[in-house]
């Protein structure tokens, strides 16, 4: 990774879902790079989880539950980049007329990632980062939208709303972007030539090293979208292969 050239020293960053995988690897690439970060977990404390969260600020958080959606949304302060790296996990035994309103809710917005981003776009727009506050979604989203469609239309949905939400919040000086990394199905048109094409130089020349890992990629990636190199970039999906 080269998340050292990268300086976000003074930004609040929040990486949903950044206790495991991806979304850890994400929240530690942002704290070498000087940003003040806060992760969340669906686990009380993070002493119950078995990665080091040390280095981050901590809370807890439900986003199949609106109500520890709001009391999350309380407690964070200033924010510059919001990550959303939280898969959609619900219990096995719950019952189907549940589960149907939760994958309901969530497309349409009402519950999980959509719906936190809503409620943090004041903070988000009062960020004094250069272009803005910054949303980035990575595949995890998808999940949330896997619950009442397949991953191929997810994924399409996912890079239709991020399209959607970058000329809708300009406005309010917020940018959202999407990475994601590339299935075999043809997906829509809705990637950026020319910002998929500055990230992959950052990364290795014109394309990714082929024995990175994934959520390294992911990172690096992320990364770029909430740097001052990116900040007339929204709306837009970096696809990584």
């Amino acid at each position: 990774m080269t998340s050292g050239s990268y300086d976000f020293t003074g930004y609040e960053v929040l990486v949903v879902g950044g206790t495991r995988g991806e979304g850890h690897t994400i929240a530690s690439a942002f704290a070498r790079s000087g940003a003040s970060v806060t992760v969340t977990g669906t686990m009380m404390l993070r002493a119950l989880y078995d990665t080091d969260l040390s280095q981050f600020d901590y809370e807890s958080v439900n986003l199949a539950r609106q109500e520890s959606i709001d009391n999350l949304v309380g407690v964070i302060g200033p924010i510059d980049v919001l990550v959303l790296a939280a898969s959609c996990h619900l219990p096995f035994d719950l019952p189907a007329g549940e589960r149907a309103f939760v994958a309901e809710a969530a497309r349409s917005g009402l519950l999980g990632p959509t719906f936190l981003t809503t409620r943090l776009r004041l903070k988000l727009g009062q960020s004094p980062a250069q272009g803005g506050g910054c949303v980035i979604n990575t595949g995890a989203v998808s999940r949330w939208l896997e619950l009442s469609t397949t991953p191929e239309a997810a994924q399409s949905q996912l890079i239709e709303s991020t399209a959607r939400a970058g000329e809708q919040w300009a406005g309010l000086g917020v940018r959202v972007n999407s990475v994601l990394q590339r299935q075999r199905a043809v997906l829509p048109r809705q990637y950026a030539p020319v910002a998929a094409s500055s990230v992959r130089s950052r990364l290795a020349g014109d394309t990714l090293v082929r024995g990175q890992r994934v959520s390294e990629a992911v990172a690096e990636a992320t990364l770029f979208l909430a740097s001052s190199g990116a900040s007339r970039v929204t709306g837009q999906t970096l696809r990584l292969s």
